[in-house]
């Protein structure tokens, strides 16, 4: 089972988000700031990060570079999912790699579940 870890501050965001990729079969860890998501990271080796940007009192996306930083976190897929939509944080997104943006208030779950499936590491063959 693919773990996917879920950092949103907001609960009313993340609740349902983490239900919907539970309901699909994920394992979902949640964190509520950069700080338990950086643990959770290395506690838990996600397949994938839903990360959303406005999470205080580190931002998210100052977090994936941290992340980035780590040899480890360099590949790991990352969806940002974020009420902000300006310019300066579409290119910071895109110069720490992260595979989509999608706005909270532009996307259906449909779209999120789609996402989730398309770019969770499939697994190294067995041989």
């Amino acid at each position: 089972m693919a773990t996917v870890l879920l950092v949103d501050d907001q609960a009313e965001d993340r609740r349902p988000m983490a239900k919907l990729l539970r309901d699909r079969g994920y394992n979902v860890v949640t964190a509520v700031n950069a700080y338990e998501a950086m643990g959770a990271y290395k506690k838990e080796h996600p397949d994938l990060i839903l990360l959303d940007v406005g999470i205080p009192p580190m931002d998210g996306l100052t977090f994936l570079m941290l992340l980035r930083q780590e040899t480890a976190g360099m590949e790991v897929p990352v969806i940002v999912v974020t009420g902000r939509n300006d310019e300066n944080t579409l290119s910071r997104a895109k110069d720490l790699k992260v595979r989509e943006l999608l706005v909270k208030s532009e996307f259906e779950p449909q779209q999120l579940l789609d996402l989730v499936d398309q770019h969770v590491r499939k697994p190294a063959a067995q041989g």
